[in-house]
């Protein structure tokens, strides 16, 4: 496991590539370019210094009596926190966090290495160099001012020794805090005197193990009884920012390129009166961006202020008294371990720590990956997300960076309802949205081209599900797929095909491919010479050349079909039944005679018994014979027929046959 203080965090070029947009129910593909690495850690929903943290206040119940130095330091994997007290003995007090800052600590108090503590205790710094660990506390007040030094080997959970390194010659008057940096292949601090307000550099050129020799820098205008300070790099310069107790106000000192250079003061105030006797200040850089954390005694708050890249201020935020502050004091520095950040301070007026914490989120589908390029994930909720990367962790060659992902809400999507449509109607489906930037609409049947634009005309001939890709973002990352299930009311009037129908003989309307079924209704217009005009396959026995309009409706869906067939008849042969019965319940089977209507003369129509008598004779075509002779019923037999005539387009008919009468 990988701790950092966020300040180090930060590379020229990202190694994070994918993009930094999506919408809500996408999934975000982020790789990175270094190959063959020891190890990678990906952290999908990292803590984002940007939010506003969470804090708690952890009584810890071992000799507590007016902290007010405090650090923090990390070990392995196991986590220490050292307070000073300022009251009673002014012990020092370990608070053992285990592998996780986010649990409760074991305390253990270290004593007070003989009442060796300065009075009024207040930097704290912890340094590891060549194996060792090395603790430096300073306080006191005028001439009484004293630095001394932790001696705890290689481990912190060891009881240190003290050594007393004294005033340094007396100019220590009433330090307020400790900020340690390596330059120039040696170790150095920064210190200030709380009343001169001069700021003081300590300089460590024989090492840690031996006491330093003091540079004074005087104060360079506004320092007015200067506590805190903490020093960032900006890739260019150094800065150490002071927080000015008595003015209250923030300065900035700028350095130059190096820590030993002079430096220049710009005072930038107080954030609108944010500022309340500030104690201590602590420097963040964390996914490009730099923040500032002001510890406020006298009313127990935090004041958050947010730097450009070249900090400056670009606002200051009071962050109330989230944590259970009660006269919050220093400031250890913040820790990232992976997803989540920890800071501690200590509470002077209440004898507690309160836990200062950013912490990772769970509102991603993966919450951390260890390959090089992740799976594809999701986000839950519209939003700002922090990724963070850490490759190579624990070696020289770590790397680590942060990608700031924004998640939109979905687009108000519009698009066409699922619909039914008539087969052969052709229906215009549509799939827009704001700031729609593109969409394809697949398969393309039976659709119209352009198929690339916000709505296209289709007429499919079935039932049928159109698929459109729409994209609000040039990237992809801000996609959606939708389709329209199109339903096709298949209707079908087939009124057959055209035809010529003999003189006298009939047809029967309506084709193979017709529509059948209880759910369709059936119109034939008009009803001359049709036996019916709702069956689906009437009869037509036609007199003349006649066009008929079929109507098919599904009376479900109301979609309705039209065709039209033509029936002409022409005279070329005579057409007779082959029986009649003068008793039948049917009137056109009670008599015998021409079924043609286009025989313009007759010259004879006879009718004769076996015998060869004449039973009936007529030279009218309209003329039939009902079964009697002399108004005698004739009896049931066969009788022969023989007819003489010409149709009406002048061709002559002559023909004989037979006929049955029945009773």
């Amino acid at each position: 496991m990988y701790i950092m203080c966020i300040h180090e965090v930060g590379n020229a070029q990202s190694i994070i590539l994918g993009p930094d947009t999506l919408c809500l129910g996408n999934t975000m593909q982020l790789s990175t370019p270094i190959n063959n690495a020891s190890s990678y850690y990906w952290g999908f929903c990292s803590a984002y210094l940007n939010f506003i943290p969470t804090g708690s206040s952890i009584v810890a119940g071992t000799g507590l009596d007016a902290p007010s130095s405090i650090v923090m330091g990390k070990q392995g994997v196991d986590y220490f926190v050292f307070v000073a007290n300022t009251n009673g003995n002014r012990d020092v007090i370990r608070y053992d966090f285990g592998n996780s800052l986010a649990g409760a600590p074991l305390a253990t108090n270290l004593g007070d290495f003989g009442g060796k503590i300065p009075a009024g205790a207040k930097g704290f710094e912890l340094i590891n160099t060549g194996g060792n660990w090395y603790g430096f506390l300073c306080g006191g007040t005028g001439a009484a001012s004293d630095l001394v030094r932790f001696d705890f080997g290689n481990s912190l959970s060891n009881t240190p020794t003290l050594v007393d390194l004294g005033d340094l010659a007396g100019t220590l008057q009433n330090p307020q805090d400790l900020s340690f940096f390596y330059e120039a292949n040696a170790w150095h601090a920064f210190t200030n005197n709380g009343f001169t307000g001069n700021l003081l550099r300590l300089d460590f050129a024989a090492g840690l193990n031996a006491a330093p020799t003091l540079v004074d820098l005087g104060n360079p205008g506004t320092l007015s009884f200067p506590t805190g300070l903490n020093m960032i790099f900006d890739g260019t310069d150094w800065h150490v920012f002071v927080v000015n107790r008595f003015s209250q106000t923030l300065s900035r000192l700028d350095f130059g390129s190096s820590l030993m250079n002079p430096f220049v003061e710009v005072n930038l105030g107080n954030f609108g009166s944010l500022l309340s006797a500030p104690r201590d200040i602590i420097l963040i850089k964390d996914c490009g961006q730099y923040y500032g954390y002001i510890t406020n005694e006298a009313n127990n708050t935090v004041t958050m202020v947010t730097f450009d890249n070249t900090l400056n201020v670009l606002s200051a935020n009071d962050l109330t008294n989230f944590g259970g502050f009660k006269g919050p004091g220093y400031l250890t520095r913040m820790l990232r371990d992976r997803d989540n950040v920890f800071a501690f301070t200590a509470n002077n007026q209440d004898n507690s720590i309160s836990r200062i914490s950013y912490n990772s989120c769970t509102l991603s589908s993966m919450s951390s990956s260890n390959v090089q390029n992740p799976p594809a994930y999701t986000y839950y909720t519209p939003g700002l997300y922090n990724v963070f990367l850490a490759i190579d962790e624990g070696l020289p060659t770590m790397q680590v960076d942060c990608k700031l992902i924004t998640v939109l809400p979905k687009p108000l999507i519009e698009v066409s309802n699922d619909t039914l449509i008539c087969q052969r109607d052709t229906i215009l489906l549509v799939a827009n949205g704001q700031g729609l930037y593109s969409n394809v609409w697949s398969p393309v049947y039976n659709t119209r081209p352009p198929f690339d634009t916000t709505s296209i005309l289709v007429a499919p001939q079935e039932d049928y599900r159109y698929n459109v890709h729409l994209e609000f973002t040039t990237s992809g990352s801000c996609a959606y797929d939708t389709s329209v299930l199109v339903r096709v009311s298949r209707v079908t009037a087939d009124a057959g095909e055209d035809r010529f129908v003999a003189d006298g003989a009939y047809t029967e309307l309506g084709g193979d491919r017709m529509s059948t079924g209880v759910e369709y209704s059936y119109l034939w217009k008009p009803a001359l010479y049709l036996n019916s005009t709702i069956d689906p396959f009437p009869i037509c026995t036609p007199l003349d050349v006649q066009a008929y309009y079929l109507e098919v409706k599904n009376d479900t869906t109301g979609c309705v079909h039209k065709d039209t067939v033509w029936v002409r008849t022409e005279c070329t042969d005579i057409h007779l039944p082959n029986s009649f019965n003068p008793l039948s319940d049917v009137m056109i089977n009670r008599t015998f005679g021409l079924l043609n209507n286009n025989v313009a003369k007759l010259e004879y129509f006879r009718i004769m018994n076996r015998w060869g008598q004449v039973v009936f004779e007529t030279t009218d075509p309209k003329k039939t014979w009902d079964g009697t002779f002399k108004n005698i019923e004739l009896p049931p037999d066969n009788y022969v027929w023989i007819i003489n005539g010409y149709c009406d387009n002048g061709k002559r008919i002559k023909k004989q046959g037979t006929v049955l009468l029945v009773k």
